[in-house]
């Protein structure tokens, strides 16, 4: 080819617009090389909320899986506390059933404190008396901006990708968020209490907008600085 040949081929590719990024790549950007802890929420002798044939601990491990793929594809190092049906705690632990549950909790603390993770998720579905209750609500470790930041991005992704839920990011006391030295969010992905609710929490396909909507929130708050 002559030279005269070379610059015109390289004066059409430079007269191509340029194509955008498929949205995965661009908040792949978000998440690569980050810790991240995921904490599927109860399990082993705790099965956390039930109604009928739908038990929390289930329904919470599902979708930290899903999460934990789409966190894994993205490049981040994800750490489920989790993998099974089984609590921290373990069963070699003797005492009482809070006592369980207390060392349970501590020991998800721990894992994540020495994992030094960038950042730390609870999965949990809510519940309360009243069955007409319903929507996703993240959680954030109180006075923490870092952890504000990512959960308002997380709760306006599930309002965009459920469309069933108008909750706004609040600070949460839970021990988790208070013991953990990052930025740490709790997610109460619906009411388990109401009816319709849990029949999609127990769904897979729903399982999976869920976890997209949080793996979307968490890759765009990583691009976010936290104001001084």
């Amino acid at each position: 080819m002559t030279i005269a040949g070379v610059l015109a081929l390289a004066l059409m590719f430079m007269l191509i617009p340029a194509q955008p990024l498929p949205e995965q790549t661009v908040l792949s950007y978000g998440v690569a090389n980050k810790v991240i802890v995921i904490d599927p929420g109860h399990g082993g002798l705790d099965q956390g909320a039930t109604r009928g044939e739908y038990i929390e601990s289930d329904i919470t491990l599902q979708i930290s899986k899903k999460l934990a793929h789409n966190l894994s594809q993205a490049g981040a190092m994800v750490i489920m506390l989790r993998e099974n049906e089984s609590d921290l705690a373990g069963d070699e632990f003797t005492g009482t059933i809070g006592q369980h549950k207390r060392e349970d909790m501590k020991r998800r603390v721990q894992k994540a404190n020495q994992a030094r993770a960038d950042l730390y998720i609870s999965i949990h579905t809510n519940a309360v008396p009243n069955t007409v209750w319903s929507g996703a609500q993240t959680f954030y470790k109180p006075k923490d901006e870092a952890s504000k930041i990512v959960a308002t991005a997380v709760q306006k992704e599930l309002v965009k990708t459920l469309g069933n839920t108008k909750r706004k990011a609040a600070p949460g006391g839970y021990f988790v968020l208070n013991h953990t030295k990052m930025p740490a969010i709790l997610i109460e992905t619906g009411f388990i209490s109401n009816p319709g609710e849990a029949a999609l929490l127990a769904d897979s396909s729903y399982q999976s907008k869920l976890a997209f909507a949080i793996f979307s929130g968490v890759a765009q708050s990583q691009l976010i600085e936290p104001s001084s």
